[in-house]
């Protein structure tokens, strides 16, 4: 199958689960839902080795020395469980009242929000593909914090107008990446009427931006949240939302991050990508089989050699 085609498949599949997955939490208990979830994860997880295979060679390049293959395998078979489990939570939350999605998700750190917000000049929540990161601003909405969340649509346009429908019926405004003077004109129009806005800023893949340590190797992250709020005064508070060991959710709002504003130049951008970037490393340090391994790439050459692990019988093999 040729990439194009691959793309296209896994377009339509992912069009097909979310139009599918809400029909099925209309009629499956919970946990049978989180079942199938499971199931679909493990199939995926041995058809599309492009995932499989990029997922634990970035897992081996951070972990490699501590784990043995397979862990990794394991650990990366679990990320995309926790994202399937995801979109299953989603298609609950769909059919929700505001109680039962409190229920699903408590919250804890509101005090850290509300402190930000006092400061009068909007808030950027700071946060990673892990846990379930798609019902962050739902949550919040529904204690009715004014809060927004900045996308980038898919190419596929059916998957976008799906996507689209489902925030708004999880009671979350969108403001659209792209055309970017655009996106960035409406940010700081939401940030001057002191609302919410959450970005993600996990996605280290080619292209501008400022080189910073991520796991004692080299990434290209995104500047954008750092010199949006120099320019605008806005707080960065990060939050996750986490799965727990019995499998419920938590959102947990950390205090805000202490940013560098002693100017607007690019040092002080750096310094504050950097900063953002720690944050990331620490949350995913803490549940790296909640996140998406396949959002970063690593461009330090030396950091790119393979990996030497173990594997069950003790014997050293390369991934």
């Amino acid at each position: 199958m040729t990439a194009w085609l691959a793309g296209r498949f896994l377009y339509f599949a992912t069009w097909a689960a979310m139009t599918l997955g809400p029909l099925a939490a209309r009629f499956l208990p919970r946990r049978w839902l989180f079942r199938v979830s499971d199931v679909l994860a493990t199939i995926g997880y041995r058809c599309f080795s492009g995932f499989r295979n990029r997922s634990k060679t970035n897992i081996a390049t951070v972990f490699g020395e501590t784990m043995s293959a397979g862990a990794i395998d394991a650990m990366a078979h679990q990320s995309l469980k926790n994202i399937m489990r995801s979109c299953a939570e989603v298609a609950i939350a769909l059919q929700a009242s505001e109680s039962d999605l409190r229920g699903l998700a408590p919250l804890v750190g509101t005090d850290h929000l509300d402190a930000a917000l006092a400061k009068g000049s909007g808030v950027l929540v700071l946060t990673a593909h892990l846990g379930n990161f798609f019902l962050i601003g739902s949550r919040l909405a529904i204690e009715g914090y004014p809060v927004s969340v900045l996308v980038n649509p898919p190419r596929d346009s059916r998957l976008a107008k799906l996507m689209e429908k489902y925030r708004s019926q999880i009671r979350l405004k969108e403001i659209q990446a792209r055309p970017r003077r655009e996106a960035l004109r409406a940010l700081q129009n939401s940030l001057r009427r002191n609302n919410i806005t959450i970005i993600i800023s996990d996605e280290f893949r080619r292209g501008r931006g400022v080189e910073a340590a991520f796991f004692g190797r080299t990434v290209i992250a995104r500047r954008g949240p750092a010199t949006v709020a120099l320019r605008t005064g806005a707080a960065i508070v990060p939050a996750y939302m986490v799965r727990q060991p019995d499998g419920s959710l938590k959102l947990v709002i950390e205090p805000e991050l202490e940013l560098d504003r002693s100017g607007k130049g690019a040092a002080q951008i750096r310094e504050n990508v950097i900063r953002m970037t720690r944050w990331v490393e620490e949350i995913v340090r803490a549940y790296p089989d909640q996140w998406n391994w396949m959002n970063i790439r690593f461009w330090a050459m030396h950091d790119l050699s393979p990996t030497v692990v173990h594997d069950r019988s003790g014997k050293q093999c390369e991934i």
